[in-house]
């Protein structure tokens, strides 16, 4: 998000410990619950979030009789670093939502450009949306942020979608015909999240499409069986079709060259 102090942009970012950039240099805020109180704020651009909601989050059930007033104190302390873009409406603060955008915003919209250029089978830009969208991460979303639920639902969130981002640009690195290069870290993927279907999906195709069929059947093999034992549940569709077409040797598994 960049927003104007006295003539200086400030920038927040979400996507890694949180992260405030005024003018050319960054702006420590050291003390925890500051931090969550700005990044609650940021979460919630452009919606009101009452002092009553910001004590809940700080202290989860176990509020100072003073909870109102530190709140305030947190809030007139932020506001010297981002400035009147930080609002104060009939006892809740808002953090302005017509500012420009957090970096996790340019992120999301990133990560849809690039899933849509693969739907439209345009690997290359679907591998620089996607490079680009990864690139904005410095470490876990909110990494020094308290995890107070709203900040826990949001840095689940976000991680999720950079999952879904590592696996898109995984995807366009095949389409591409960089199965080299996808292969080793789809095969560590696949350790990490062992029922995700869509990365042994993903990993079966590569396999296949380099000339290695029994490997790729044995990841199949490999994730039916996890599946049953520790779910009950067989792969879904899609995945047992792909399995069924790899086993036929189906030619259309091979694509033809992109134009």
């Amino acid at each position: 998000m960049v927003v104007s102090v006295t003539g200086a942009r400030v920038r927040l970012g979400l996507l890694g410990p949180l992260q405030v950039v005024r003018g050319d240099g960054p702006v420590v805020i050291t003390a925890p619950k500051h931090r969550a109180v700005l990044a609650i704020l940021a979460i919630n651009a452009g919606r009101p979030v009452s002092a009553e909601r910001l004590a809940e989050e700080l202290w989860q059930g176990s509020e100072p009789a003073f909870a109102r007033k530190t709140v305030q104190g947190y809030v007139w302390r932020l506001r010297k670093v981002v400035g009147d873009v930080l609002r104060t409406r009939a006892g809740s603060y808002e953090l302005d939502g017509d500012a420009p955008e957090t970096d996790a915003a340019r992120f999301e919209r990133l990560l849809s450009d690039g899933r849509h250029a693969l739907r439209e089978r345009r690997p290359e830009q679907a591998r620089a949306s996607l490079g680009a969208a990864l690139a904005l991460w410095r470490g876990p979303a909110l990494a020094d942020v308290p995890a107070t639920p709203a900040v826990r639902a949001r840095a689940d969130r976000l991680e999720e979608a950079r999952l879904l981002a590592v696996e898109a640009a995984l995807e366009a690195d095949i389409e591409l015909g960089a199965t080299a290069a996808a292969l080793p870290r789809l095969r560590e993927l696949t350790r990490v999240h062992p029922v995700r279907e869509s990365l042994h999906a993903l990993l079966m195709l590569g396999l296949y499409r380099s000339g290695r069929q029994a490997e790729a059947l044995a990841v199949y093999g490999g994730l039916r069986a996890t599946l049953v034992a520790e779910h009950g549940l067989e792969p879904t569709p899609a995945v047992r079709d792909l399995h069924r077409r790899i086993l036929a040797a189906d030619p259309a598994l091979i694509p033809a060259p992109i134009s």
